[in-house]
């Protein structure tokens, strides 16, 4: 409650301050997203780095649920996925796999948020262009009387036109498929498959799905006028199997090593039960098998809640 307090007020302030009043990617901003995604590049300018109000995505990963699969972490990456696929919506994220640019720093001072995609647009007019010739070839040779006998023309006619239409149909496909297969259902199917086992090229295929989420969370950013943070809030850490306990430390590092990544990883932890786990793994080489220095290492901002004594507790 506090937090979304704290939003609306910074909202305000932002509003008085710039004069632009944030968007959202519903109604008619739906279609506009869409709009911005398949023909702009966003621009991320120097007024966007200073914006003040920031909207908060909460997430609650709950380790224990994922304790039996073979890499926690991995459900930690699938349930940050699904959560941002949810927050936005399927539709937009889709189209911004086939058609969405990645966001680049303006050069100098300029201002500019959004850059045509000029070679979309041609694209996209020479496609419909040859579509219409192909047609219009098709419909003269089939009602035309005096040119109905050529056979050589009807079949240029339907060859261009379906060429030209599959080019389109492919691009639809494409959204379609990733509107109906989810990051949540790629990275699940790579960790079924056997190549998971020999970790061929696994890490990296994650993190390129992660690589896709932040850059689109940096176009929604620029399309909404407002900043974005997601805050992954992790539990029941404390009763997992110790390897498991250190490749979610593993994946929180590897998610926040990025340099601007708009995570906040929030560990609610017992730490003289996470330590002897992490002291058993391997990942304490060359940490003088200190397990509170590993911890000091991964959270930035560390806060306990004290003890309850007695007259507490009753």
């Amino acid at each position: 409650g506090f937090m979304r307090e704290e939003m609306a007020q910074r909202e305000e302030a932002e509003l008085h301050r710039s004069h632009q009043k944030p968007r959202s990617p519903e109604g008619w901003g739906l279609l506009l997203a869409l709009w911005y995604l398949a023909f702009y590049k966003p621009i991320i300018t120097e007024s966007h780095l200073r914006r003040k109000n920031i909207k908060f995505i909460f997430i609650r990963f709950s380790a224990w649920q994922y304790a039996g699969c073979d890499k926690l972490w991995a459900g930690l990456v699938t349930t940050l996925c699904d959560s941002i696929r949810h927050h936005f919506g399927a539709l937009p994220l889709s189209v911004y796999h086939v058609m969405g640019t990645r966001p680049r720093y303006a050069s100098g001072f300029s201002q500019k948020e959004w850059v045509l995609k000029t070679d979309t647009c041609l694209k996209l007019w020479g496609l419909l262009f040859v579509l219409a010739a192909g047609l219009s070839i098709l419909l003269v040779a089939l009602l035309v009387p005096g040119v109905k006998d050529h056979h050589a023309l009807k079949v240029v006619g339907s060859a261009v036109t379906s060429l030209s239409g599959s080019g389109l149909v492919l691009g639809a496909f494409s959204i379609l498929k990733n509107l109906l297969v989810s990051e949540k259902q790629k990275i699940e199917r790579l960790t079924n498959s056997e190549r998971f086992a020999s970790q061929l090229g696994f890490m990296s295929k994650v993190r390129r799905e992660v690589e896709v989420l932040v850059d689109f969370l940096t176009f929604m950013e620029i399309f909404e006028r407002r900043r974005f943070r997601v805050v992954l809030e992790i539990t029941s850490l404390d009763i997992c199997y110790p390897e498991k306990v250190a490749g979610v430390l593993n994946a929180m590092n590897t998610l926040l090593s990025e340099a601007n990544t708009p995570f906040i990883f929030i560990l609610a932890v017992d730490p003289s039960v996470i330590v002897p786990c992490l002291e058993q793994t391997g990942c304490m080489k060359g940490l003088a098998d200190n397990g509170y220095l590993y911890l000091n290492r991964t959270v930035t901002l560390p806060f306990s809640i004290p003890e309850m004594g007695a007259r507490s507790r009753l």
